[in-house]
């Protein structure tokens, strides 16, 4: 892997929020959110020589294994937003990347940060990143104290029905993409709960990938005031797929 010499430490872009990225109260989902975020961390190991195409040379690829996100506010339909990314380096075998949306004010509205692990294509296992991140271009700001964790387990969910992986939600990866389980935990709330709440803190923890054909259910549990874990597990031989944690606020 060879880094360009002129690539940025800080990456942007600028997104325009669109009627299909909003919810029934017009605001951006955090489902759209993630995959701007998906799209923007993309961009920048682009702009840096080591995209998508150069890994797939080289039999690997980046998974998603944690993501913590704070909002502050939803952009609206129609807002133009700035989402900026950068890298901290290596924790171990994760590597590390901060995500900031900025409206058009210069006003912080959502900050995250994520966890990476680089997995062979041919052996699915895990691959030591350091000589993908040799030469990157690292910025040393955080926007939060800690990387991501563990999150509990559940101990008395509640449980949806069963669904197979659908078409719909694998990705070039070839198994589920990670704004697929997004979506299903939050569809297991009721619409009456999601159009009355807004999300402010979520937390997700990516255990096992699922493959089309797979069969799933949601799992829920209460744990404080409109705070909430959540699972997805295979049913068959009950596989931990990725846990939750979120909190929600009354609109």
């Amino acid at each position: 892997f060879k880094i360009n010499s002129d690539a940025p430490l800080v990456y942007s872009e600028k997104f325009i929020v669109r009627s299909y990225h909003v919810d029934i109260n017009r605001k951006l989902t955090l489902q759209k959110l993630c995959s701007f975020f998906q799209d923007i961390a993309g961009n920048h190991t682009v702009e840096c020589g080591v995209g998508w195409e150069i890994m797939q040379a080289e039999n690997v690829f980046w998974v998603l294994s944690r993501l913590k996100i704070e909002v502050t506010e939803y952009p609206e339909w129609r807002d133009e937003i700035t989402i900026k990314t950068w890298s901290n380096g290596l924790d171990g075998l994760l590597a590390i990347r901060n995500f900031q949306v900025i409206d058009s004010s210069g006003n912080e509205l959502v900050k995250a940060l994520s966890s990476w692990l680089m997995v062979n294509t041919k052996t699915r296992r895990l691959v030591r990143p350091e000589g993908y991140m040799n030469d990157f271009p690292l910025c040393n700001d955080r926007l939060f104290t800690d990387n991501p964790g563990k999150i509990a387990a559940l101990k008395e969910p509640i449980n949806f029905d069963s669904s197979p992986v659908l078409y719909t939600e694998t990705d070039m990866n070839q198994h589920m993409n990670n704004v697929s389980y997004i979506d299903r935990i939050i569809n297991s709330f009721s619409i009456d709960f999601v159009t009355k709440h807004k999300l402010s803190e979520f937390e997700i923890n990516f255990q096992k990938e699922a493959v089309p054909g797979e069969i799933l259910n949601v799992q829920q549990q209460e744990i404080g005031n409109n705070e909430f874990l959540n699972s997805i597990v295979q049913s068959e031989k009950g596989k931990e797929m990725v846990r939750t944690k979120m909190k929600w606020n009354k609109l």
